[in-house]
């Protein structure tokens, strides 16, 4: 007989590429980019980047896992500079990442919070371009926070210089600071801007600028984009309309547009842009976020675009009166009829017997030429026609702050007939907000099956009727129902509010309240409510769905409101048994009236690598 040595059990006989895939799996496990390309906030001072430290902490293992990690360079690439340590640690990156494309963080902070030793300012800035800027050609995602004149002045520097980024995606740039007198603003904003990367950055598709200005006339790259944050800027660096016109038409394939206190300027501080632009046409668009705009700006600024492919809309519309916005958006119409198909440029001067009806024509005289591949996607809509959104597509809905008028709000909240998600803050939004989620909708229902996914879209529009406003917390007890005629039989049926929510994210919302409105949804049109399947498509479908409840609740709030932490420690019961789960979040970086703010926001720990 032969014996053979004994095999090796456990981890050490799992082979390396599996060994090699569980450390990939691993590091990437708190990947940055969750849903977004921007890791830099601009509502946020601070940010905690999420950065894993498991591709070192698994080379300290043995020598076997630590072969293993260090021949895989994929491990090393995303850099992030926020402390003066992080120097040695993306030095000894940069050795094992070879041929990999980078993406790199520069966090830096105002010369009166620098802390020696622990901050990164002007000083420490130079150091970090010194190691970076040689790799500019490796660079696939670049963000970048100055809060100090001199730090910006570095900044413009290296970024005129280091030539061009062949393979930078994403820009993401962040200037802001307290200029404490109008002397220091001034120097901080009358320099004119600099070329970047020599104008070179054919791969670029994702722009964030937060509180700082391009040369907007001599920035080719400012098209094809993907995604477009604009953020904290003043009125004097604001793109002029011309060139916001260009960057938008000549990215026919944008999918999210985000405007923070920005957007084209204001000539002259009056409100007038050029009539005779065509509406802008962005079919990819898919989200649109909207934050700390004035309301007749916002107004002008929207009614110039359509936007028929919006699913998610973030509004933060703090302080002023946003009836006129609203208003706005519930009168908005799809600027084509479902299903048909939009062609390549839309008529100057549509018929007015159709007026959400489109055909061919050619872009207006006096428009900037656009690229043959802009030319194609992006199309030219008359003033004329209804502004973005179809309210119906929208499935996320984001409200951290609101102020209009109720009859505004259900106006807009009743065609949301497909939302899915919506998160509401309540101590930034109106006193209507609570109620008006507690009243009910009439839907048509055709053999026990809803028409949402069945109905044509001109049948879909009878699905809602008016209901009578409720003047309290409580359901309406009596309802008008409309019965538009329609070619199949049908009953109509009396659902909630958003009859397809799926899940309400609450914020500062009393438990008391929170448990008004699972009662209510929980009232009699959710007897038999059974979880829909996409794939059984035989089964009879409830226009109500269950909905998922979910409230910020922390155990240091614990006490604070008695019935809240009930509904996190054991969930709603009612009358009759059923029972409803609360899950409960925590948001760190919120704010809520008569609340202590968080402040457990700490930088993440550095584990040091033994090489």
């Amino acid at each position: 007989m032969h014996h053979h040595p004994p095999r090796p059990t456990g981890i050490y006989s799992l082979p390396v590429e599996l060994i090699t895939r569980i450390f990939v799996l691993g590091a990437g496990y708190d990947y940055p980019y969750d849903g977004t390309p921007f890791l830099l906030k601009p509502d946020k001072d601070y940010y905690a980047i999420p950065t894993s430290n498991f591709q070192l902490l698994v080379s300290q293992i043995c020598q076997h896992w630590r072969q293993i990690a260090l021949r895989t360079s994929c491990l090393w690439n995303i850099l992030h500079f926020r402390e003066p340590a992080h120097f040695d640690r993306a030095k000894a990156f940069l050795t094992r990442c070879s041929g990999q494309l980078l993406d790199i963080t520069v966090d830096t902070v105002s010369q009166q919070d620098h802390i020696p030793g622990i901050t990164l300012c002007r000083e420490e800035i130079q150091m970090t371009f010194a190691i970076i800027i040689p790799y500019v050609k490796r660079w696939r995602a670049f963000h970048l926070k100055v809060r100090d004149n001199e730090c910006k002045r570095a900044a413009r520097q290296h970024l005129s210089t280091c030539g061009p980024a062949p393979n930078l995606e994403t820009l993401q740039l962040y200037h802001f600071e307290d200029y404490r007198t109008s002397q220091n603003l001034y120097l901080a904003t009358y320099r004119p801007p600099v070329m970047v990367f020599n104008n070179s950055l054919p791969r670029l598709r994702n722009v964030s600028l937060i509180g700082v200005n391009l040369p907007w006339a001599q920035s080719p790259y400012l098209a094809h984009l993907h995604n477009l944050e604009l953020a904290l800027h003043p009125e004097n660096i604001r793109p002029p309309y011309e060139y916001w016109d260009q960057m938008l038409r000549n990215s026919p394939e944008l999918q999210t547009l985000s405007l923070h206190y920005s957007g084209p300027r204001v000539e002259n501080g009056d409100l007038v842009w050029p009539t005779n632009r065509e509406k802008i046409y962005i079919e990819t668009l898919k989200n649109l976020s909207l934050t700390d705009l004035d309301p007749d700006y916002l107004c002008l600024l929207m009614e110039r675009l359509i936007l028929p492919g919006v699913t998610k809309l973030c509004l933060d519309l703090p302080d002023q009166d946003f009836t006129p916005f609203i208003e706005l958006l519930a009168g908005a119409k799809s600027p084509a009829h479902s299903g048909d198909p939009i062609s390549s440029s839309l008529p100057s001067h549509p018929s007015p017997s159709t007026p959400s009806t489109l055909t061919p024509s050619s872009p207006p005289n006096g428009l900037s030429p656009v690229s043959a591949t802009s030319t194609l996607s992006t199309n030219y809509i008359s003033l004329g026609h209804a502004p973005f959104p179809v309210l119906s597509k929208l499935e996320t809905l984001i409200i951290t702050a609101l102020e209009c008028s109720t009859d505004s709000l259900r106006s807009f909240l009743r065609p949301l007939e497909g939302l899915r998600t919506l998160e509401v803050h309540f101590p930034r939004v109106g006193e209507c907000f609570h109620g008006l989620f507690m009243e009910t909708v009439i839907m048509e229902i055709e053999h026990d099956e809803t028409r949402f996914d069945e109905a044509p879209v001109s049948e879909k529009a009878s699905m809602f009727s008016p209901c009578p406003r409720s003047t309290s917390n409580a359901a309406p007890t009596s309802l008008n129902i409309i019965c538009d005629p329609l070619p199949a039989p049908r009953h109509a049926q009396i659902v909630p509010l958003l009859p397809r929510l799926q899940t309400f994210r609450i914020f500062g919302l009393p438990g008391e309240k929170v448990a008004q409105l699972i009662k209510f949804r929980q009232g009699p049109w959710s007897q038999g409510v059974k979880p829909r399947s996409e794939n059984n498509r035989g089964t009879s479908r409830y226009a109500f769905e269950r909905v998922e409840w979910v409230v910020r609740w922390h155990e240091r709030r614990r006490g604070k409101d008695l019935v809240l932490d009930r509904l996190v420690d054991d969930g709603w019961t009612g009358e009759d048994g059923r029972w409803v789960k609360v899950r409960a979040f925590e948001d760190e970086g919120e704010e809520e009236e008569e609340e202590d703010v968080y402040d457990g926001e700490m930088d993440e720990d550095v584990v040091e690598d033994e090489d």
